[in-house]
């Protein structure tokens, strides 16, 4: 047969569709593509998982708002009648009422979890802190075992809020590895809430 252009693209559509069938099988080892996402962010009180002072003097007292981020302050009061420099030693402290959480997202929360870590190794965080909700009945444990849901197994759903605050438990307890007396000055502590969907 002789070589004609006409030949010769017929004989690259057989290559190319045979090359067809040989990789049409789905099977690859990678792929790169780009995509463009858009996230925005939010101050807390605005957010999907809204954070906010609760209502009352126990808030005012304890809770700030520095650049839209929620802040809990337990080194003393400012309020109007109050002028503390910090927690009693030797006692064990709560504070209820301190920071609303509101579920504003498009999904119902199953839990929702807290949990404070400090950056000082003289503490153990799942002695000295607990959590508590409502009126201070319901006691919740700073670890990561099934006790510290605040919402007890209830969940969250879109629109319902739930109030929290802190305990502080410097008793003398002899299991404790951390000076009951008194909490370091200068370490930092993180509060971390995870919210879990079904």
């Amino acid at each position: 047969m002789r070589l004609t252009r006409r030949n010769a693209l017929i004989g690259l559509g057989t290559v190319a569709a045979g090359a067809g069938v040989v990789g049409g099988s789905g099977a690859f080892t990678s792929v790169e593509a780009e995509r463009n996402v858009n996230v925005s962010t939010a101050g807390d009180a605005s957010a999907a998982l809204s954070l906010a002072p609760a209502s009352g003097e126990n808030a005012s007292d304890y809770v700030t708002t520095p650049g839209d981020q929620i802040q809990i302050n337990l080194n003393g009061t400012d309020g109007d009648s109050a002028s503390s420099s910090g927690l009693n030693q030797d006692a064990k402290t709560t504070i209820n009422n301190l920071i609303t959480v509101t579920n504003n997202g498009s999904q119902d929360i199953s839990s929702l979890n807290l949990n404070l870590t400090t950056s000082s190794g003289d503490v153990d965080t799942s002695v000295a802190f607990e959590f508590t909700t409502g009126s201070g009945s319901n006691t919740y444990d700073n670890n990561n075992d099934d006790n510290n849901d605040i919402t007890g197994g209830s969940g969250l759903s879109v629109g319902n809020s739930i109030t929290f605050g802190v305990i502080v438990n410097l008793l003398d307890d002899d299991s404790t590895t951390f000076d009951p007396n008194r909490l370091p000055s200068g370490a930092s502590y993180t509060l971390t809430i995870t919210a879990n969907t079904s």
